[in-house]
Protein backbone atom coordinates (compact mmCIF):
# COMPACT_ATOMS: atom_id res chain seq x y z
CA UNK A 1 0.00 0.00 0.00
CA UNK A 2 1.22 3.50 -0.77
CA UNK A 3 0.48 6.39 1.42
CA UNK A 4 0.89 10.36 0.21
CA UNK A 5 0.76 13.34 3.15
CA UNK A 6 -0.33 15.95 1.25
CA UNK A 7 -0.34 19.80 1.89
CA UNK A 8 -1.33 22.96 -0.15
CA UNK A 9 2.28 22.88 -0.79
CA UNK A 10 2.61 19.64 -2.85
CA UNK A 11 3.45 16.30 -1.43
CA UNK A 12 5.38 16.36 1.93
CA UNK A 13 5.81 12.72 2.33
CA UNK A 14 5.36 10.03 -0.08
CA UNK A 15 5.38 6.22 1.95
CA UNK A 16 5.90 2.96 0.14
CA UNK A 17 4.77 -0.91 1.13
CA UNK A 18 3.22 -0.09 3.93
CA UNK A 19 1.50 -3.00 5.52
CA UNK A 20 -1.47 -1.10 7.72
CA UNK A 21 -2.05 2.58 9.46
CA UNK A 22 -3.32 3.18 12.86
CA UNK A 23 -5.11 6.48 13.74
CA UNK A 24 -8.52 7.98 15.00
CA UNK A 25 -11.18 9.67 13.35
CA UNK A 26 -12.30 13.36 14.31
CA UNK A 27 -14.84 11.43 16.33
CA UNK A 28 -12.43 9.97 18.65
CA UNK A 29 -12.31 6.26 17.48
CA UNK A 30 -9.33 4.28 16.34
CA UNK A 31 -9.10 3.12 12.43
CA UNK A 32 -6.81 0.87 11.13
CA UNK A 33 -6.35 0.08 7.07
CA UNK A 34 -5.02 -3.00 5.78
CA UNK A 35 -3.95 -3.57 2.01
CA UNK A 36 -7.23 -3.82 -0.44
CA UNK A 37 -9.35 -1.56 1.78
CA UNK A 38 -12.69 -0.68 0.97
CA UNK A 39 -12.68 2.86 -0.26
CA UNK A 40 -13.37 5.36 1.81
CA UNK A 41 -12.96 9.16 3.46
CA UNK A 42 -13.28 10.46 6.53
CA UNK A 43 -12.02 13.21 8.83
CA UNK A 44 -9.26 12.05 11.06
CA UNK A 45 -8.05 14.29 14.13
CA UNK A 46 -4.63 15.85 15.05
CA UNK A 47 -2.38 13.16 16.04
CA UNK A 48 -0.19 10.59 15.68
CA UNK A 49 -0.18 8.18 12.26
CA UNK A 50 1.13 5.25 13.45
CA UNK A 51 2.29 3.15 10.17
CA UNK A 52 4.32 -0.28 9.43
CA UNK A 53 6.36 -1.76 6.89
CA UNK A 54 8.37 -5.08 7.10
CA UNK A 55 6.78 -5.00 10.61
CA UNK A 56 8.70 -2.45 11.86
CA UNK A 57 6.21 0.45 13.20
CA UNK A 58 7.07 4.23 12.39
CA UNK A 59 4.95 7.81 13.71
CA UNK A 60 4.04 10.47 11.97
CA UNK A 61 2.40 13.21 13.77
CA UNK A 62 -0.43 15.18 12.01
CA UNK A 63 -3.16 17.74 11.86
CA UNK A 64 -6.78 17.73 11.48
CA UNK A 65 -7.08 15.83 8.33
CA UNK A 66 -8.46 14.52 5.34
CA UNK A 67 -8.14 10.63 4.88
CA UNK A 68 -8.98 8.86 1.10
CA UNK A 69 -7.95 5.42 0.70
CA UNK A 70 -8.66 4.03 -2.85
CA UNK A 71 -7.22 1.06 -4.92
CA UNK A 72 -4.23 0.46 -1.83
CA UNK A 73 -3.78 4.30 -1.89
CA UNK A 74 -4.02 6.23 1.43
CA UNK A 75 -3.77 9.78 0.64
CA UNK A 76 -3.92 12.27 3.59
CA UNK A 77 -4.74 15.86 3.26
CA UNK A 78 -3.79 18.53 5.79
CA UNK A 79 -4.26 22.32 5.29
CA UNK A 80 -0.37 22.92 6.68
CA UNK A 81 3.02 21.87 5.49
CA UNK A 82 3.63 18.54 8.06
CA UNK A 83 7.50 18.65 7.96
CA UNK A 84 10.62 21.07 7.27
CA UNK A 85 12.80 19.77 5.01
CA UNK A 86 15.38 18.72 6.59
CA UNK A 87 12.93 16.85 9.09
CA UNK A 88 11.57 14.82 6.45
CA UNK A 89 14.98 12.75 5.97
CA UNK A 90 14.96 11.55 8.98
CA UNK A 91 11.91 10.01 9.49
CA UNK A 92 12.11 7.91 6.06
CA UNK A 93 13.96 5.51 8.47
Amino acid sequence: MRVIIQSPNGIDKEIQNVESINTFLSNGYPISILSNHAPLIAQISAGVLKYKISSTYHTIPLPDSILFVRDNLVRILTIKTLLKKNDQDSLDE
